[in-house]
């Protein structure tokens, strides 16, 4: 070991963030977990989290819930299907986990969101 030099670690690899936004922004309307974007990208679990807390001050799921209520909110907007189709197609599990992420970030449930777009 005394003859061995190891390379020092980068706290951060900057590399490594953007392959993960990159994997979760063309996955998002999928259940992604970060356990499936460790195995993807050929990263530990841990590292993804670490990321994440270290440079986003947010984790995993919350990143991926606005990914997938900014899709959603241009959705309500644009058309009329229902809040459960449009909840399901950004990748939300359930209503009730769509309708927590959105008032958590927009301040309005969805109906409440869609109908203040609406023209009367």
């Amino acid at each position: 070991l005394e003859n061995c030099n190891p390379e020092e670690r980068k706290d951060f690899d900057g590399d490594t963030l953007n392959a993960i936004l990159d994997y979760c922004r063309q996955n998002y309307r999928s259940p992604l977990r970060q356990k499936e974007v460790a195995a993807a990208l050929h990263i530990s679990e841990s590292y993804v989290s670490h990321v994440f807390s270290a440079k986003m001050d947010m984790n995993f799921c919350k990143y991926l819930n606005v990914l997938r209520v900014n899709e959603a909110r241009r959705l309500l907007t644009e058309e009329k299907r229902s809040i459960t189709e449009i909840a399901y197609e950004c990748g939300f599990s359930s209503l009730r986990s769509f309708n927590r992420a959105f008032v958590d970030q927009i301040g309005s449930t969805p109906r409440e969101y869609r109908k203040s777009f609406s023209v009367n």
